[in-house]
C-alpha cells in the first residue's frame, strides 16, 4: 500500500474524529443551557444532563479509539517510509 493510499484511509478517520469533537462541544453547550434553567425544571434538566453526559462519555471513548487507530496508522506509514528510504 502506498503512503497516498494509506493517507486516503486516514482522512475519513480524522474527519470523523473532528465531527465528534464538534458534537461534544455542542453537547457541552447544551449541558450549560440546561444547568442555567435547572432551578425551574430540575427533574427535566437532571435527566437531560445525565443523557448528555453518557453521550459525551461514549463519544470520548469513540474518539479515543479513533485516535489509537490513527496512531497505529501513522506508525505504519512511518515504517513504510523508513523501509522505502533504506
Amino acid at each position: 500500500m502506498t503512503p497516498n493510499e494509506r493517507l486516503d484511509q486516514l482522512e475519513p478517520l480524522v474527519a470523523d474524529a473532528l465531527q465528534k469533537i464538534d458534537r461534544l462541544i455542542e453537547g457541552q453547550g447544551k449541558i450549560l443551557d440546561l444547568a442555567t434553567r435547572a432551578d425551574s425544571r430540575a427533574e427535566i434538566a437532571a435527566k437531560g444532563i445525565a443523557e448528555l453526559t453518557i453521550s459525551s462519555q461514549r463519544q470520548f471513548r469513540e474518539i479515543r479509539t479513533g485516535q489509537e487507530d490513527l496512531k497505529a496508522s501513522q506508525e505504519l506509514i512511518l515504517q513504510i517510509l523508513r523501509e522505502k528510504l533504506l
